[in-house]
């Protein structure tokens, strides 16, 4: 016995009904009757009393509609009662409907939304139509449907509103439908009249139902004792019934004989605008099924239903007799009103899974007035069924109704439902493994492996799944195993996912490299399918049956990359080198943002314009930018110096310096030279970069410059604040005497303060240079003019003898140029002693002529410095005597009491001999004490140990004495000596505006000493 089998046999539910055959109209009939309930240990369905006295004593219940929560009753004697079941047992509503002797209540119908509802009586032989809106108290005849006998209504979902029935369909006794809208404030039917009657068929109507699938697009039920009529069509209901004038249209479903009542019954998912099921009760049994509401599939009006399958009530004719009352479906099932029970059945395998019972007190004998007393309703926004039994409401609940439905749909081999109404992975493995058998059996090896993958219970084994696979010799089957096996493992399981991974990374590589290989070997098929399809698509297709190679290709990147966090890397690595795949390496790198790899395998294929961009991915180290700079600057030194000045954050240039060094050789590509030089200028001018290691570099490379211009503006300008040269001035002589740039090694020189050098090369080349490089050393006039000697020794000996006229004319203007620096005297022994004086008459001339000028300045120059000299020997003599008048009464700078007056105690010392005030040119006057102390305050210790001492000392000067007694170690001294001592110590400036202000500017206000004043400023 198989899983399945034991499953089927230790659940409490029967066997599907056997036996269905096709019927010469299509449709599917079950030629089993019903089979008897079975024993249900757990229920499903059950009967909850709600309300037990319905008629409120106004008769007996003989009509029940539910909508919205609410339910609507009419009893025998016209009374229509509404409860709210949410607000409790009383009536929300009760109204006296027809005070008629003879009244019969013929139909109660409520719509969706519970705000309009319609009653059907029959007073004698007349028959009115009572409409009634929720927020009225009472009722209104429709005039206009007078004496139509009206048997169903068919509610409009879309059209209806709080405030309009919208356009509703009304069934007649004679086989008509009418249109009819009544608006809740013109509290009349605003439209009334027929649109469609059956011409060969005189039924009653039993039921009608209308839905709106689409905007425009309506279609109506509509069934009688025998026939379901389906209409469809856009526009109104009236145009859309012309179409179905003809009885030659088949557009209904016949079925058995007549019988009196054939209700049909919709069933709604709660909250659904789509009807999901119908029900209809006939004389051969229940024909049921569902709505394909996809019009585009839709050749005929029958096309609307779908699944649809009869099923009989009973085998023996006795039981025949008892047929069902009335019908209503929940979401799996019908239920079945019978005089004595509700029986539900199955609506997937037509299966009766339950029965419940009818107590006394629910029912009442099968008669005649049975179908009065018992009734069904569906509120179909609740998703509720109630039953009314006598005067007893009872509601039918329901508890876990989609219970077991995984197992009957697995039955019915209907996978897809029975996996979507599983409720534990044991019931999901079942339906997997069931399936995937199927399709084993169908050959379907790919499906099964996908399904058998997902199973996780220990049943089948993973060996032997991966067996049955290799024994059918099906990789691709085994691939799809392992794949979902792969997607099922959780977290917890990362080593089987990263074994069963590495596994399908072989499969991938074994299958790319046989197609491959299949490719190689077929090229005529290959050249074929190009002159037929194009290259493109021969790349893409298939070669003997494998897929094409650009296809594994990509399976193959987009498993690694959906499982980079779970193979492993040095095996994943192996493999794909293994199999020569270079390019899905680097994308597996890609995949685990290991970017070093990535540039190296770019490296290694020289395509340094793909590895640039990677380099300048976000969160990408900039350490690989130093470390493959190299290699970079010398395939694409162009794109790689652009990458380095848009570098953000900027590169460190230091660290490119070796990239950059091999490139300052003569023997380096010119290209990569002129790239590293465009980046160290970038590196000078925009980062401002002081490196002497660049700058070292820059020159170097404005060596290699065929051109000396820039080389010569560089040395000019690479300089610091001071002027000194932020190159190695030897380390770029040394560059510049290599490669011949004469001009740079004279500035060069002289950078090294060898004027000499620099001169004597200048003159081997150009005489002007030699002139402007003698120039230049300003500061030393020694120095200067030994270069100006230089210039002339070399002008007088490169000329013979015989040419001593020319020389002498070039050291003529050589003297003017000069600007003095040498004299004719000191170019004179330069020259053979023949020479002729003569010849060198303007210049001894000139030379004459600038020592008189000379000369006269400096007798000009003496007499001012005489006149200075006079004038501050006058100054002093006038300071000796300079007297100033003060006022007595005028306050102390300091203290503010007046200098006439003693200075107080807290001045310091004072009394004896000690000076009673002082004057400055300030204006400032001050006591003697007080200019002491103020002047001891920013006086170092030892000034104002001086200052103390004095003080003292002519303090304690008695009266009318003119000397000082000793005083510690120090002789009896004169008051007069005393008084001019402390005068230097602190009468040379005044205090508030002197020097001593300036020097103390830096001086904090409290001294690092003053522990207990700093510790009270601190937080």
């Amino acid at each position: 016995m198989s899983l399945l089998e034991d499953w089927e046999a230790g659940s409490s539910f029967h066997e599907p009904a056997q036996g269905f055959t096709i019927d010469e109209d299509g449709l599917g009939v079950s030629n089993d009757p019903l089979p008897p309930a079975p024993s249900v240990d757990r229920s499903i369905f059950s009967l909850h009393t709600t309300e037990r006295q319905l008629s409120r004593g106004k008769g007996q219940a003989v009509a029940l509609a539910a909508a919205e929560g609410c339910v609507t009753v009419v009893t025998s004697r016209a009374y229509l009662l509404r409860y709210d079941l949410q607000q409790g047992p009383t009536p929300v509503l009760e109204l006296e409907l027809s005070r008629h002797a003879d009244v019969v209540v013929r139909g109660l119908w409520v719509s969706h939304s519970g705000n309009h509802t319609v009653v059907a009586l029959q007073l004698g032989s007349t028959h009115e139509t009572h409409y009634m809106h929720a927020s009225w108290k009472k009722n209104k005849v429709l005039s206009k449907l007078k004496g139509v006998a009206i048997s169903c209504v068919g509610w409009n979902r879309q059209t209806q509103s709080d405030i309009t029935t919208g356009d509703i369909l009304v069934g007649s006794l004679d086989g008509a439908l009418h249109e009819v809208i009544v608006d809740e404030k013109d509290k009349k039917e605003k439209v009334a009249k027929r649109v469609f009657h059956m011409q060969d068929n005189k039924d009653p109507i039993s039921s009608v139902y209308q839905h709106q699938a689409s905007p425009g697009q309506r279609m109506v039920l509509m069934a009688t004792s025998k026939r379901l009529y389906v209409f469809s069509g856009k526009g109104g209901l009236e145009p859309m019934f012309a179409r179905y004038t003809s009885p030659d249209i088949n557009n209904y479903i016949e079925l058995g004989a007549e019988v009196s009542s054939a209700p049909l019954q919709l069933y709604y998912q709660p909250g659904a605008d789509n009807p999901e099921a119908f029900a209809w009760l006939t004389q051969p049994g229940i024909y049921y099924g569902s709505f394909n509401w996809d019009t585009s599939q839709h050749k005929r009006e029958l096309d609307h239903l779908t699944h649809h399958r009869l099923l009989p009530y009973s085998s023996s004719r006795t039981e025949a007799a008892v047929l069902p009352l009335a019908v209503a479906l929940s979401q799996f099932y019908l239920l079945l009103l019978f005089p004595t029970k509700v029986q539900c059945i199955n609506r997937v395998n037509g299966q009766v899974r339950q029965e419940l019972p009818l107590t006394p007190s629910r029912t009442l004998s099968v008669g005649p007035r049975a179908a009065e007393t018992l009734a069904l309703a569906s509120d179909d926004a609740e998703g509720t069924v109630y039953l009314m039994a006598g005067d007893s409401l009872q509601e039918v609940t329901v508890q876990d109704e989609s219970r077991g439905m995984w197992l009957i749909y697995l039955d019915q081999q209907d996978y897809k439902s029975a996996f979507r109404h599983c409720k534990s992975q044991g019931e999901r493995d079942t339906v997997n493994s069931a399936e995937a058998e199927a399709c084993f059996g169908d050959g379907k090896y790919v499906e099964a492996a996908r399904l058998l993958g997902r199973v996780t219970a220990a049943v089948p084994a993973f060996e032997e799944v991966v067996l049955r696979f290799v024994e059918v010799n099906s990789p691709q089957a085994l691939q799809a195993f392992l794949q979902t096996k792969m997607d099922s493992l959780g977290q917890e399981d990362k080593a089987q996912a990263t074994m069963v991974g590495t596994w399908l990374l072989e499969l991938y590589l074994d299958q790319l490299n046989r197609s491959l290989l299949e490719v190689k070997s077929h090229p005529s098929e290959l050249k074929v399918k190009e002159q037929k399809n194009g290259a493109s698509e021969a790349a893409n297709g298939d070669v003997k049956g494998l897929p094409a190679p650009d296809q594994l290709t990509q399976d193959l990147r987009a498993f690694l990359k959906r499982y980079v966090n779970v193979l492993d890397v040095n095996v994943t690595v192996s493999l794909l080198a293994g199999y020569g795949r270079l390019d899905d390496l680097m994308e597996y790198a890609t995949y685990r943002k290991d970017w070093e790899a990535v540039v190296e395998y770019l490296m290694q294929r020289g395509e340094a314009e793909r590895a640039l961009p990677v380099l300048r991915r976000p969160g990408v180290s900039q350490e690989l930018c130093y470390k493959f700079a190299p290699t970079l600057m010398l395939l694409a030194p162009r794109l790689t110096v652009d990458a380095w000045m848009t570098a953000q954050p900027p590169l460190d240039p230091p660290r490119l310096l070796p990239a950059l060094l091999r490139f300052a050789e003569a023997d380096a590509p010119p290209e990569c030279q002129a790239q590293a030089l465009r980046f160290v200028e970038f590196c000078i001018h925009h980062l401002e970069n002081d490196d002497p290691a660049i700058h070292h570099l820059a020159a170097a490379l404005y060596c290699l410059e065929e051109e000396e211009a820039p080389l010569l503006q560089y040395l000019a300008n690479a300089r610091d604040l001071l002027g000194k040269p932020l190159y190695d001035p030897q380390t770029a002589l040394r560059l510049a005497r290599q490669r011949n740039k004469l001009q740079a090694c004279v500035q060069l020189l002289c950078d090294l303060n060898l004027y000499e050098d620099a001169v004597v090369l200048a003159l081997s080349f150009d005489m002007a240079l030699a002139s402007a490089t003698a120039n230049r050393p300003e500061e030393e006039p020694a120095l200067k003019r030994n270069l100006w000697l230089i210039i002339a020794r070399h002008i007088v000996h490169q000329h013979p003898s015989q040419d001593q006229e020319v020389a002498i004319k070039q050291v003529n203007e050589f003297l003017r140029e000069s600007g003095g620096v040498i004299k004719i005297e000191d170019v004179l022994p330069l020259f053979p002693d023949f020479v002729k004086i003569d010849n060198f008459k303007d210049a001894i001339c000139q030379s004459l002529e600038d020592y008189n000028k000379q000369i006269d300045q400096l007798k000009t120059e003496m007499e001012d410095a005489t006149r200075i000299a006079d004038a501050l020997r006058k100054d002093m003599a006038a300071l000796e005597h300079r007297a100033a008048t003060l006022d007595l009464s005028e306050g102390c700078a300091r203290c503010g009491v007046a200098v006439g007056e003693p200075p107080p105690a807290t001045a310091g010392i004072s009394g004896g001999a000690v000076p009673p005030f002082y004057l400055f040119p300030s204006g400032n006057a001050f006591h003697g004490t007080c200019l002491a102390s103020e002047v001891m305050q920013v006086a170092p210790p030892p000034q104002q140990q001086r200052i103390h001492t004095l003080l003292t000392r002519l303090s304690q000067v008695p009266d009318g004495s003119s000397q000082a007694p000793a005083y510690s170690s120090e002789p009896v001294a004169a008051i007069v000596d005393l008084r001019h001592s402390l005068e230097q110590e602190i009468a040379l400036e005044d205090p508030y505006c002197g020097e001593i202000v300036v020097r103390n500017i830096s001086k904090p206000f409290i001294s690092p000493d003053e522990v207990l004043e700093i510790s009270s400023w601190e937080l």
